[in-house]
């Protein structure tokens, strides 16, 4: 079903340096490869390194240690090929929506026919279309969200990248942020890469999931060929939560979870 690797880590450490010759050891030893096509979550504990290994992929962060790969050649700097969505949604509040979509697109020199042509397509894609000349502060948080996720697919990057985008939202609001990414990755074949804090997000979301240690962070466990997104999205509906194999799958994560950190308030369960 998944294609060649995309990306690859290995051995990454991340040391930071934080004054008074002391050191934060953040990230120890991360060893995994994202396929095209997969849908993959990171579930951790809070400041165990999930961001930190984000950002190396993203090209914001080189490792301390280790290589970071995509398509077997060194990440080394932000790129268009790696899309990334943030809590905050990123848009410039002098820009109409449909300029916020073009405006990485016309950053990489498209003729304006072509940005035009992109915005529109994916303005309707995630419902905005009719939106394209309101300010970002005009909208709702989730419509923002919306707003910045079309401008992260105009790019057609490899990879999204989504750094607990939905995390500020309310519950409805989460629910429908996350039928639209299901329904998007099912239908144009994108790769994801999620840090999420939710454990339902990322079990209703992923094809694996990977769970982190406490600090300094490592890979302590992998669920791989995860099905619940595929019967979710057969079924439109909410009873795969309720099966007894997505119970037992939850109990075990959030098992690990509660074994690293005396602190699982972070954690929506």
């Amino acid at each position: 079903m998944y294609d060649k690797n995309i990306i690859s880590l290995k051995n990454i450490g991340v040391t930071y340096n934080i004054g008074n010759k002391n050191t934060l050891n953040a990230l120890h030893d991360i060893n995994f490869e994202i396929k095209s096509r997969e849908f993959i979550a990171i579930l951790g504990p809070s400041g165990c390194g999930k961001s930190t290994l984000l950002n190396i992929i993203a090209g914001f962060v080189k490792p301390t240690c280790g290589n970071a790969l995509m398509n077997d050649k060194p990440i080394t700097r932000p790129n268009f090929e790696r899309g990334v969505m943030f809590q905050t949604p990123v848009l410039y509040p002098w820009l109409n929506v449909k300029e916020n979509v073009e405006f990485g697109l016309k950053m990489r020199k498209f003729d304006k026919e072509e940005r035009s042509k992109l915005s529109d397509k994916y303005l309707k894609e995630v419902g905005l279309f009719e939106f394209g000349n309101h300010k970002p502060y005009e909208l709702s948080g989730g419509m923002r969200q919306r707003a910045a996720l079309a401008g992260v697919l105009a790019g057609s990057p490899s990879i999204i990248l989504l750094d607990e985008p939905f995390g500020a939202l309310d519950a409805f609001t989460k629910i429908n942020m996350q039928l639209l990414i299901r329904a998007i990755w099912s239908s144009d074949k994108s790769t994801f890469f999620l840090i999420t804090h939710d454990v339902d997000e990322a079990l209703s979301l992923g094809t694996r999931v990977l769970v982190m240690s406490k600090r300094p962070g490592k890979i302590i466990k992998e669920f791989n060929n995860i099905e619940f997104t595929y019967h979710i999205n057969e079924t439109v509906s909410d009873k795969t939560r309720f099966s007894k194999e997505y119970i037992l799958l939850r109990e075990e994560i959030l098992g690990l979870i509660y074994h690293q950190t005396s602190d699982a308030s972070s954690y929506v369960i």
